[in-house]
């Protein structure tokens, strides 16, 4: 039974309870109290006042006078009271039938009207929930331009034109939000915020970081050489370029002061240890400070224990590419192809990527998080991915007109023997 239903039945059922009891109490058979029966109950109290009184004139708490008064009262209020005459016959009440009806009809109605107005009922609908988690892009695009005109009227706001910048990067609007960047390094001239620029830069460029991105990393790390976003990212740059002993140099240079503790260090580890395996070498991650204390009494791993672990778990996307027979004719065997794979929701910085030429087709292929961009974007993250191919005459990451392509999906990570093929051509 799913979460949905069982909450509708529990519900239900309370309700039907409640109104259950209701109709119990309004449908069952009472008797009324009628004069008589009052009587005989105001008999009895006074009987047993006149038994009190007898008891007190024994005991000597009160004279005979007084007691003889007292009794005389008594026995006038009783002769009082019960000398009216009555139906001695208890009647029945008859039930409240229309009532009962009122309350079986009204008491679910109401609990579902109340629960419709101040409750969540898109909370029943699971796709609604996974709905909530995803921000609409249309009104993304409505916050963003709201705030773009607040900031008009403050340009000083510096967080204002970060949030900004970082918004319009999530709806891909690339130069849009290097220009709230450029407005924000007007009022502060922070690395961090280079960085995030210079990022989108190469997102722009689909994760190529030639130009501008490698000059502003370079000058932070020559003005500061143990900076960890320009360290992270010059060796992202590095491993999209296939220069795996940079990218090495830089990911060893970024974990060594890091502590054992510290969140950032399991991704880390493993962009190490793909690069590592990329070149050839035995997986060995540099230690932090922590970990060097306990070195010398952990066993060294073994090269077959570090690798990665996307593979071993199935997080990977493996398949075989081909070229379409009608545009054989159109590729030379030195063409670079690019197989990689973007996430379904429409971002288009690639997860993983893989780079071979035209002569290797067909091919058969696998992504997993060895192939991964930057060590915070993993393919093993994503739950669902688009799989694209194309080929580029020039080798530019940048696709261009006249490249042919493919794509598939979208298709979940861990998906096996995919059929990708080069069908179309960019315009």
């Amino acid at each position: 039974m799913s979460a949905n239903v069982l909450f509708v039945v529990l519900a239900l059922g309370m309700v039907l309870c409640v109104a259950g009891v209701l109709m119990w109490v309004l449908l069952r058979q009472r008797p009324v109290v009628t004069h008589a029966s009052q009587a005989k109950a105001n008999a009895k109290v006074y009987r047993d006042q006149i038994a009190d009184l007898d008891r007190e004139h024994e005991s000597g708490h009160i004279s005979d006078a007084e007691w003889q008064q007292s009794r005389d009262e008594l026995s006038m209020r009783l002769l009082e009271d019960t000398s009216a005459q009555d139906d001695p016959v208890a009647k029945q009440e008859k039930p409240a039938l229309w009532t009962a009806v009122l309350v079986a009809v009204a008491l679910p109605l109401s609990a579902v009207g109340m629960y419709m107005w101040v409750g969540e009922p898109d909370a029943l609908n699971p796709m609604a929930v996974q709905s909530n988690d995803k921000v609409d892009p249309t009104q993304l695009l409505q916050m963003a331009e709201s705030l773009a005109q607040k900031l008009n009227d403050k340009p000083d706001n510096l967080q204002g034109w970060v949030m900004l910048g970082r918004t319009y990067r999530t709806l891909e609007k690339f130069d849009a939000s290097v220009q709230a960047y450029d407005r924000a390094l007007k009022l502060s001239a922070d690395d961090d915020l280079k960085l995030e620029r210079v990022e989108v830069l190469a997102m722009k460029s689909q994760g190529n970081f030639e130009g501008e991105p490698w000059t502003v990393i370079r000058d932070i790390l020559q003005r500061d050489p143990q900076n960890y976003g320009a360290l992270l990212m010059a060796g992202s740059a590095s491993y999209s370029h296939e220069k795996y002993a940079d990218a090495l140099k830089y990911w060893q240079q970024a974990r060594k002061p890091l502590a054992a503790d510290n969140p950032d260090v399991p991704g880390l580890d493993e962009a190490i240890a793909s690069v590592q395996k990329k070149l050839g070498m035995p997986a060995q991650v540099a230690k932090g400070p922590s970990a060097q204390m306990n070195a010398a009494q952990t066993p060294a791993a073994s090269p077959s224990a570090n690798t990665s672990g996307a593979a071993s778990t199935g997080l990977t996307v493996s398949g075989q590419v081909a070229i379409a027979e009608a545009l054989k004719g159109k590729v030379k065997p030195s063409d670079v192809v690019f197989i990689y794979a973007t996430p379904a929701n429409g971002e288009r910085m690639p997860l993983a990527i893989f780079k071979t030429t035209v002569a290797q087709l067909p091919l058969a292929f696998t992504l997993d998080d060895s192939t991964a961009m930057t060590p915070e974007r993993k393919l093993s993250g994503a739950g669902e991915v688009l799989v694209k191919v194309r080929v580029s005459k020039s080798g530019n990451a940048m696709p261009q007109s006249g490249d042919l392509a493919g794509t598939l999906g979208p298709v979940k990570v861990g998906s096996k023997g995919l059929k990708l093929e080069i069908k179309d051509q960019i315009p």
